[in-house]
């Protein structure tokens, strides 16, 4: 997927968040997992409720820190369209979540409220979206270095890939 503007990447977000909402009121309390193992629908959502405020707090401080110029000075780069085909097809494979990302036992209620609060608290950086300097970065450990927007597009992707989970633990897939 192409992201022409930081509105299609808060659009595709919102998106996957309605589907991931969905499926999880399909998923009873949550204790379901696949056959193979793995973590359950209540430990992926407590994963994307402990992963999306980290993701946040890193595109704020992007996002501040190029509001400020540095110095004081507002300073704009502007959004350059961009895709994260490469990453998405990288993440198809097993990627480890490091300790402080994994799950705990948290009530699958709990992660659902916990998501919904980490999710406004990302909705409430759009304004800083319009005098960002796209050119500053922050390294995911697996991707590299990426931008805000790409940042903010990662939260999507991110969610997406643990949709897709969530699916297969349901036999929706």
């Amino acid at each position: 997927m192409i992201y022409n503007s930081v509105d299609d990447v808060f659009t595709a977000n919102e998106q996957v968040r309605r589907r991931l909402f969905a499926r999880v009121e399909a998923a009873g309390d949550g204790q379901a997992r696949a056959p193979e193992g793995g973590w359950s629908v209540a430990e992926i959502v407590e994963h994307l409720s402990i992963a999306e405020p980290g993701i946040t707090r890193a595109i704020e401080g992007l996002l501040t820190s190029a509001a400020d110029g540095g110095a004081g000075q507002s300073v704009r780069k502007d959004f350059a369209p961009f895709a994260l085909d490469e990453q998405a097809e990288q993440a198809r494979g097993k990627i480890e979540a490091p300790e402080f990302l994994r799950p705990t036992g948290l009530p699958l209620s709990e992660g659902l409220v916990r998501l919904k609060k980490s999710r406004a608290a990302l909705a409430a950086l759009r304004p800083l979206f319009e005098s960002a300097d796209y050119s500053r970065r922050f390294p995911h450990p697996a991707f590299g270095p990426l931008n805000a927007a790409q940042w903010l597009a990662f939260v999507g992707m991110h969610e997406e890939r643990h949709l897709r989970q969530i699916e297969r633990i349901l036999g929706e897939r």
